[in-house]
This record gives C-alpha cells, sequence and structure tokens, in this order.
C-alpha cells in the first residue's frame, strides 16, 4: 500500500518529530496512529546543536531511519514526502527565494531562506554567541536555525521518495482558517475540520478521538504533520507550485477547485486530549489492558475498541493485511509485526 509522508520539522531540544504517515482508502486519507507505536520518532537536539552539520546528519538518518521502520512493519511503499522546511539554502545570486516572492505576492508572510554563505556568517554568529555567555534562548537567527536540520532531512530522504517543500501556514491561509495562531484555544481542530473536507478524515467522533494519536507532539504540530502528509498525497496535476520546482525553490500548494470536497459531519473535537504518557512500570494484571481506541495497523480497515483485544480473532480471520490461509501462522505474524 502507498504512503504520504507529512514531516513538521522540529529541532526544539527533546522534542519529537512530528511526522504522519498515511494511507488513502476509498479516496479517504487515514493516518496512522504513531504514538501508538513501540518506536518514536527521533526528539530535536536544540538550537545550539543544529548548527552543526554533524549533528543534522544524525538527526536525519534517525528521521529516515524511523520512517523506513514503520513503513516496514505496515507494508507500507513511500510514494512522496512533504517536509515544512526549505530543502535547500537560497541561491546566493537571489535577494528572496521565488517560491518566498511567489508568497509576498498573496501577503503570506514567512521568514526568507539564507543562502550556503548566509548560513556560514549566522553559524560564526551564533557559535561566537555562546562562546561569549551568551543565553541559548537569545540566539540570533533562532528562526532560521532549523532549516538546517530541513536541508539534511531531504537530502536523506530524496532517494526514498520524491520530497517536496509545504508550509502549513500558507495551507491555512488558502483554506480561509488562518484567524488565529495556531496554538490558540481550538484553532487547530479548526484547521482540522477545514482539512477533512478534503481529506475525508475525520469525519466521526471515533476518527476525532484518534487524533491526540496521529503523532507525538501538540494538536497543532500533528494537525501540520497531517496537512504537510495531505499535499504528499495529492497528484501533482492537483498541486500548485509556488516558484521554481526545477529548481527545488517552490513551496506546494493544493489546487482546492480540482479536489473532491467530501460531506464531513458537524465540527467535532476529541472527547478528550489525552496522550499516552511515561507511566510507573504496570502490574501483570495491567500489562494486557485495552487503554484506547486502535485503526489496525496491518489492513488499516478494523476498528479496535479497546486495543489489543481482539487482535487475535481478527488477524486469523479477517485482517487483510496478513497473508495466508493457516489461523496460527497468521496470528504468529500480526503478533511479530504489530504486538
Amino acid at each position: 500500500m502507498d504512503a504520504y509522508i507529512g514531516i513538521d520539522v522540529a529541532c526544539k531540544k527533546d522534542k519529537y518529530c512530528p511526522i504522519s504517515i498515511c494511507v488513502k482508502k476509498d479516496g479517504i486519507l487515514i493516518p496512522l496512529q504513531l504514538a501508538n507505536e513501540r518506536a518514536q520518532s527521533p526528539k530535536g537536539l536544540g538550537n545550539i546543536a543544529t548548527l552543526s552539520e554533524v549533528n543534522n546528519l544524525a538527526y536525519a538518518a534517525a528521521i529516515k531511519k524511523y520512517i523506513l521502520a514503520i513503513c516496514k512493519s505496515h507494508q507500507l511503499n513511500p510514494v512522496c514526502i512533504a517536509i515544512d522546511s526549505p530543502l535547500q539554502p537560497r541561491a546566493e545570486h537571489l535577494k528572496r527565494r521565488r517560491a518566498e516572492l511567489e508568497l509576498d505576492k498573496r501577503k503570506i508572510s514567512c521568514y526568507t531562506t539564507p543562502s550556503k554563505a548566509d548560513f556560514d556568517n549566522i553559524i560564526v554568529k551564533a557559535n561566537n554567541h555562546i562562546a561569549s555567555g551568551g543565553k541559548a534562548n537569545k540566539l540570533p537567527h533562532s528562526m532560521q536555525i532549523f532549516m538546517l536540520a530541513g536541508f539534511a532531512i531531504a537530502n536523506a530522504l530524496k532517494d526514498e521518495a520524491p520530497c517536496i517543500e509545504i508550509y502549513p501556514h500558507a495551507t491555512v491561509k488558502l483554506l480561509d482558517v488562518a484567524g488565529k495562531h495556531k496554538t490558540k484555544d481550538d484553532q487547530a481542530y479548526i484547521q482540522l475540520q477545514a482539512l477533512s473536507k478534503f481529506t475525508g478524515w475525520p469525519s466521526t467522533q471515533c476518527e476525532w478521538d484518534q487524533v491526540p494519536y496521529i503523532c507525538k507532539g501538540p494538536t497543532h504540530d500533528k494537525v501540520d504533520a497531517y496537512s504537510a502528509a495531505w499535499i504528499a498525497s495529492l497528484a501533482q496535476s492537483d498541486r500548485l507550485a509556488l516558484g521554481e520546482p526545477e529548481a527545488s525553490d517552490a513551496i506546494w500548494l493544493p489546487i482546492l477547485e480540482r479536489l473532491v470536497v467530501h460531506t464531513v459531519l458537524q465540527k467535532f473535537k476529541p472527547t478528550a486530549e489525552i496522550m499516552p504518557t511515561k507511566r510507573n512500570k504496570k502490574t501483570p494484571s495491567e500489562t494486557n489492558i485495552g487503554e484506547h481506541t486502535k485503526l489496525c495497523p496491518a489492513c488499516h480497515a478494523h476498528m479496535f475498541k479497546r486495543w489489543p483485544f481482539g487482535w487475535d480473532a481478527h488477524a486469523a480471520h479477517k485482517c487483510t493485511g496478513v497473508d495466508g490461509v493457516n489461523i496460527e501462522a497468521r496470528k504468529r505474524i500480526y503478533k511479530e509485526r504489530f504486538l
């Protein structure tokens, strides 16, 4: 099955990199519930560490390893990867990238992407700041340093699937739901509701209750990563390139008038914004207690009401994500891959 991947590049120290991996089923873009997986995306190293190319290469390699491991365990084939970051520095002869100039025309604000020479100066300036006793939270050019990690991630993944640049703020501007900052009030849910009209997900209360499990992190990061995966899932004819794709200087937006509009019910939000947290060691009697709903990680069609209860019967008889007719073999394969 094809996979569409969205990466909301994050470098904050000890923050999981928000990554959404989605599949399409009957035209609906369904995100895997990656927060429930044993393997989790790598954590950011912080802006100071991101000044180091060695650190960025290691971070990018860890993200690649994570994505490939998830895709392998779910038998998925990466088709397109959308990254919320420039894919490379600005060309030296340009004062501003062509993609950024197109955003300017649409009155969509964004930070200027530095050139390679600019970044060399930024790294020296930042290192001098730290060496002189400056605080990490006062690091100069802090809102551009994350791009160094983005360059490394794009370079690490480009051989696995085509990588495109997206900009979630531009997407929500297009959807006309950028009235508030994404971290304020229920704005992340408002943006997801607007997305759902084109992705078809979430459309029921059960699906809204799965939103906290798209990946680790704040809700707005989950929505940004899912938004990126949505654009990755679109045919190129259904995407608009702001800039010059042939020069890797383009930000992609959906062409809404070409897309199917799904019928979604009234506005929902998760009944409880509860994320899996680090707990004390469970007692033996608690070990197998199902704690939440979960979409089957093999067939992406069956919804477990209390995962992992019922996995064995589902794997033995109904799951289309496991091959074979031998019941015990099917259960063994399912257990090895997903439990």
